[in-house]
């Protein structure tokens, strides 16, 4: 089913500003518009959680999959470790994502790193999207799209000092499951 209506309204996103419309924003725009499966779905995209697997969730969700898992791959061979008891099986082969995650991971910024995996995951989900503009993986698309705006968004470097503050004296103080940095 396609959602022109719901789409044709929803603004342009760039990866690196901050959204025109937030999540929440977002998320009230589609009830009334969505299936409750539809809508659970999009939770999950906005959380970034697994979600129901059907159809372009079940799409999106293995690619996302696929790409932790190279990350995964490119850490623990970084550290001298297995990686095998960290990877989640799925469905399918991409050997771009490989090479996203690959080319992420030879820069020499860890926030470079970041931006350059946030660039394949857009535009994993904006693949989605090619054949069927107004359908629901288009909704699903922007979902995944507006949890990544408003997380480059809410960097800054006040903020990120701290964090890093933060994470320093709890390493000190032993207390690691409090104020843990979220995405």
């Amino acid at each position: 089913m396609d959602h022109w209506y719901l789409v044709s309204s929803l603004p342009t996103l760039r990866i690196g500003e901050k959204p025109p419309m937030g999540a929440d924003v977002f998320r009230a725009a589609c009830m009334g518009w969505l299936s409750e499966d539809e809508l659970e779905i999009i939770d999950a995209a906005l959380e970034n959680r697994e979600p129901v697997m059907a159809g372009c969730a079940a799409a999106w969700w293995t690619r996302e999959v696929q790409l932790r898992d190279a990350i995964v791959r490119v850490r623990a061979k970084n550290r001298n470790t297995d990686a095998s008891p960290f990877i989640q099986p799925h469905d399918g082969f991409s050997a771009t994502i490989e090479k996203w995650v690959i080319d992420a991971f030879t820069r020499p910024d860890p926030m470079e790193q970041e931006m350059e995996l946030d660039r394949a995951r857009w535009s994993l989900i904006e693949e989605l999207t090619v054949t069927a503009p107004f359908s629901f993986a288009a909704i699903l698309a922007f979902a995944v799209k507006v949890r990544i705006a408003e997380r480059w968004a809410g960097m800054d470097e006040e903020t990120g000092t701290e964090n890093v503050e933060k994470l320093i004296e709890e390493s000190l103080t032993g207390d690691r499951n409090e104020g843990v940095v979220s995405e």
